[in-house]
């Protein structure tokens, strides 16, 4: 894990920064997880703040913190091969989680669940197995030990700069710590 420099109190400064996987604009990644009521809250104001965003690259991470962290973001990952992971796959995934109480853990359940949105349960019980979607779970374990991931919501801006929810304080207040870690982001 990276060292910590605090700054302030409402995020820290990784060094040395963790890779990042685009240039030429500010990359800020979401780490998240369907079974967070905190991401699942904060998802509709940073769907509108990253459609706003000029120059920015976003990504959106799903957690894999073992048992169904890990069946989430491998879910996510499948969606993502599909051509699936769009804003009302995502939302019903966090409906069926949050709300209708599934667990949406093991396979078959998945699998069950993406063909009522209209996803091949074959092909996406094929895809969710596959070389790619195994390398993206490994790669993002890979990340979030390298930034220093420990809860959700947590952003990464340029692979330097980290802040959650609770370094934050609030969701309003991560999202206005996100926008000034962009501007720093930029000035540098």
């Amino acid at each position: 894990m990276a060292d910590e420099i605090p700054t302030g109190g409402r995020y820290v400064e990784l060094s040395p920064p963790a890779p990042r996987t685009t240039s030429g604009t500010v990359e800020v990644w979401e780490f998240f997880w369907y079974g967070d009521p905190h991401s699942y809250a904060m998802e509709p104001a940073v769907r509108r703040w990253a459609g706003r965003q000029t120059g920015v690259t976003f990504v959106r991470v799903p957690v894999p913190f073992g048992g169904p962290w890990d069946a989430h973001a491998q879910l996510h990952f499948a969606l993502e091969a599909l051509a699936h992971a769009d804003t009302a796959t995502m939302h019903a995934v966090y409906e069926a989680v949050q709300h209708q109480g599934r667990r949406l853990a093991d396979p078959d359940e998945q699998a069950d669940f993406v063909a009522r949105l209209g996803v091949d349960r074959a092909r996406y019980l094929s895809v969710l197995n596959s070389f790619g979607v195994k390398g993206q779970l490994a790669a993002a374990k890979a990340q979030v030990r390298r930034a220093g991931v420990q809860r959700v919501p947590t952003f990464l801006v340029n692979g330097k700069y980290r802040s959650d929810l609770k370094t934050a304080g609030s969701p309003a207040e991560l999202i206005r710590v996100v926008e000034r870690l962009v501007v720093m982001a930029r000035a540098r």
